[in-house]
């Protein structure tokens, strides 16, 4: 018969064993949920890629295309960010920060708006998804191997258990 000890032990080996094995589930199934809805949106890396045409379907190729939208858009912005984009442009077609020198949209009189800060908040808005991807991704891994540690702890307190 087992001391309480034992017993003890054993319960908390067969305790972590199953927290690790759904900790190991919901990591691998989430990473399966990325995945999939990464190639649903049937996204492929462009021509300048190192892998032109590869499809984006996991944590490197989201972060690639990411990286590779940021580097376009800096080349159409003239080196400048988003918070160094100004908001109009004037009459000219130079941008500006002041919407009383900008120039005025003929149906709205609203001023008009500089095309590279719109691009800026297309490109935002996809690099913000593409890394989000990437870090549930990333989250689903650490999630799936903390699962798979506790397995292995689980095991050693549940053998301990039976000396």
């Amino acid at each position: 018969m087992m001391a309480c000890g034992s017993c003890t032990t054993r319960v908390a080996g067969i305790s972590t064993i199953a927290a690790g094995a759904g900790l190991l589930g919901l990591g691998l199934w989430a990473r399966r949920d990325v995945h999939s809805g990464l190639a649903q949106e049937r996204i492929t890396l462009p021509e300048s890629a190192d892998s032109p045409k590869a499809p984006v379907r996991d944590a490197a190729s989201a972060r690639t295309l990411a990286e590779t939208i940021r580097e376009a858009t800096l080349r159409s912005a003239d080196g400048r960010t988003y918070g160094e984009t100004p908001s109009y442009v004037d009459a000219e077609g130079r941008p500006t920060w002041d919407s009383a020198a900008a120039a005025r949209d003929p149906l709205t009189g609203a001023p008009v708006d500089n095309p590279q800060a719109s691009l800026w908040l297309t490109a935002t808005t996809l690099q913000t998804a593409l890394m989000q991807a990437y870090l549930a991704q990333r989250l689903a891994e650490l999630t799936a191997g903390l699962g798979a540690l506790l397995v292995g702890v689980g095991a050693g307190l549940t053998a301990a258990s039976r000396r």
